[in-house]
């Protein structure tokens, strides 16, 4: 088997320095593009910039693989692997000056999730995990504690804008998790994922996120003893990501123990799909 380990390692350095040279000295980024289809997606010249160089390895290092990058599209090959890459997940936040952005790129194959990385820059943090190598942070060897109950718990909630009717559910989902545990968190990006990781959040709900949102804090928590899954309990399944590059994942990240009562007020407020 391939160890993709050092590979991502070195390749989110390269992020972390893109990101970090983009971001200067501190303050607000220029938003260079703003997606027709939706206005909350916005990027950078940092997310061109990392989005490009991860392609351009990718192209290098594992030429027969496929690509699903956020802002260039897809690159269809002839090989078993499909790398997901969001170059900066956050980007509203990087674009304000906000520290909790990042970047994340994951490899999937006929059986699922395989490899994934995931960098902050802005705090130096960095999570790699491999299917059946368990995961690491900072390098590290790590598992996500699991959980007993939510009331002692922080949930974080991501929420995009949209139409009238898809935020009321939304505020009706938060509002019910709200009441259930020791309270809602919110910075909309892999922040709250990462959080989840290391065992400071019960879990991450999200019911508009595309598959470069989601893979690779998948694979993390698949490998460090968390779980993934839908509103309505399903685990969230990746393989042929060609086929669902427009498809969109309700998603609830946990620790071992918190995801069927998220996805129970999921279906107790009507929200799951």
């Amino acid at each position: 088997m391939t160890d993709y380990l050092p590979w991502l390692d070195t390749v989110l350095d390269r992020a972390d320095e893109l990101a970090l040279r983009y971001a200067g000295s501190g303050g607000a980024v220029e938003v260079v593009g703003v997606k027709a289809e939706d206005r909350n997606q916005v990027s950078t010249a940092a997310d061109h910039a990392i989005g490009e160089m991860i392609v351009a390895e990718l192209a290098r290092d594992f030429p027969a693989d496929s690509v699903i990058e956020e802002e260039s599209g897809v690159r269809a090959a002839s090989g078993p692997v499909t790398w997901i890459i969001d170059p900066l997940d956050g980007t509203s936040n990087y674009a304000a000056g906000s520290p909790l952005y990042g970047a994340m790129l994951a490899a999937v194959d006929d059986r699922g999730l395989l490899a994934a990385g995931i960098t902050l820059p802005a705090l130096g943090r960095r999570y790699l995990a491999q299917r059946g190598r368990g995961a690491f942070r900072d390098g590290v060897p790590f598992r996500t504690p699991a959980c007993t109950g939510l009331e002692d718990r922080l949930v974080a909630y991501g929420m995009d804008k949209a139409g009238p009717e898809r935020m009321a559910e939304d505020a009706r989902l938060m509002t019910a998790i709200a009441a259930q545990c020791l309270g809602t968190r919110a910075s909309n990006s892999v922040f709250d994922a990462a959080l989840v990781i290391d065992g400071a959040y019960a879990g991450y709900v999200h019911r508009s996120c595309r598959i470069w949102d989601v893979a690779a804090p998948a694979c993390v928590l698949s490998e460090s003893g968390g779980t993934h899954g839908d509103l309505g309990g399903r685990p969230l399944d990746f393989r042929d990501p060609l086929l669902k590059v427009d498809l969109v994942y309700e998603v609830i990240l946990a620790a071992d123990g918190a995801r069927e009562p998220l996805a129970a007020l999921g279906r107790q407020v009507g929200a799951a799909g």
